[in-house]
């Protein structure tokens, strides 16, 4: 598509709703070229892609409640993430699995019991 010049913009984007929200008329989507800025509400942040194979960018830490968990403090390379619409968990490296269950946040093999019954 892109060698073809056959987008708007080099771009694409990808809306993703829960069933709820199609129940109510809101369908998931995948455009190309564009993004439809009725769609969320705010800033679009623009970041520079360092790994193409997998639109990796630059991650510089994860925060929970505001509080920094370090996650890629210790690496001189730094961190990459890539935006996956195709999957429902979260997957991560073990150097950031063993921070985040330090900080006490679930994963798929590190779940944390309730502490409250309600």
């Amino acid at each position: 598509m892109i060698n073809q010049k056959l987008l708007k913009n080099n771009i694409f984007s990808f809306y993703l709703t829960n069933k709820q929200a199609e129940n109510l008329g809101l369908a998931s989507e995948l455009t190309f070229g564009y993004y439809d800025k009725a769609k969320y509400k705010g800033e679009m942040s623009w970041h520079p892609i360092k790994f193409k194979y997998m639109f990796g960018v630059q991650l510089d830490d994860i925060k929970i409640n505001g509080q920094s968990t370090g996650v890629c403090k210790e690496r001189p390379e730094g961190c990459l993430i890539t935006f996956d619409s195709g999957t429902s968990l979260m997957s991560v490296p073990t150097f950031a699995a063993q921070k985040l269950v330090k900080n006490k946040i679930p994963l798929s093999n590190f779940i944390i019991p309730c502490e409250s019954q309600q």
